[in-house]
């Protein structure tokens, strides 16, 4: 029998499989909750799924683990008259594919971004970051500093969340312990805490929770969530390095949109942004947790569409 230390065991790099390009929606996303065009581009390394939907000025959705672009189909319904949006899987999840590289996950997601961005060679973009997108996106925004105009951060960080000493350290080290990784590969801890969790009232309806939780069948795409848990604590000198070059980003305007029930808004996570990011202006939704843009997708939606307004 196969020891479960193969599994706990990080590596360095693990090939993706390879895979042809899809020609359509798997099928447990339901086209007439995401109606948008699937496009794909092979850059560094990976094989990057995105939408791009509308016209004016760039918006560019980037979502936190263990979600996908279709947590914003609401922003995307609701601001493609005015915006061209565009939503981005990150590597290894959602339709998106990649090597999983224990220890440099979140640097392999800045790659990807950075080289993202410079092939569509979008400009004057409003960069909008979920949770553990943050701290790449704001390394993608630093060294394209040119190219921002924008910014919006949603219950994310931007330092070294394993070094805290509080509840989001303690978390970050637990999530990133060898049983934690164990039970999201192996046993798919993740999908039930997503289904439980990410939106509660009203809850998930069936075809939502097969859209969400579709690419967590792959084994691959749950190696992919445990290394950036892993990533949590070991990648801790490039959490060092968002913060530092985070002063690149000063003069930049900056939306601090953020679940008022967020465990990192209760850690003080708002008031850090506002020193890193001193333009910054702060909306909190109400009776809204980790995953906004799911459980209060209208008022998420508003806030983003007037603020990007004023």
């Amino acid at each position: 029998m196969r020891s479960s230390q193969a599994v706990l065991q990080p590596r360095a790099t693990t090939a993706a499989q390879p895979a042809a390009r899809p020609t359509s929606l798997p099928p447990w996303v339901d086209p007439t909750l995401f109606p948008f065009e699937s496009r794909f581009l092979d850059l560094a390394g990976c094989q990057l799924h995105y939408v791009d939907e509308g016209t004016g000025p760039t918006l560019l959705f980037l979502h936190g683990s263990p979600m996908w672009s279709f947590m914003y189909r609401h922003c995307l319904a609701a601001l493609r008259g005015r915006y061209r949006c565009v939503a981005l899987d990150m590597p290894g999840l959602g339709l998106s594919t990649a090597r999983v590289e224990w220890g440099r996950a979140f640097a392999q997601i800045a790659d990807a971004y950075r080289a993202f961005v410079r092939e569509l060679d979008l400009r004057e973009v409003t960069v909008v970051a979920h949770a553990t997108a943050v701290p790449p996106a704001l390394l993608m925004a630093a060294s394209e500093r040119p190219r921002i105009a924008r910014l919006v951060i949603t219950n994310g960080f931007g330092w070294p969340i394993g070094e805290e000493r509080g509840t989001m350290g303690r978390m970050a080290r637990l999530m990133g312990s060898a049983p934690l990784r164990f039970l999201i590969v192996r046993a798919n801890l993740l999908s039930w805490v997503v289904a439980r969790f990410a939106k509660t009232d009203p809850p998930f309806t069936p075809a939502e929770k097969a859209a969400v939780l579709g690419p967590l069948r792959s084994i691959e795409a749950r190696r992919h969530l445990a290394a950036l848990l892993y990533g949590l604590t070991t990648e801790g000198p490039l959490f060092a390095r968002v913060e530092r070059e985070t002063a690149a980003l000063r003069d930049v305007p900056t939306l601090l949109l953020y679940g008022a029930d967020d465990n990192g808004r209760k850690a003080g996570y708002v008031d850090k942004w506002r020193a890193l990011l001193p333009r910054s202006e702060v909306r909190l939704l109400a009776d809204s947790n980790h995953f906004s843009p799911e459980d209060r997708p209208v008022e998420y939606a508003t806030a983003l569409g007037q603020w990007l307004a004023t």
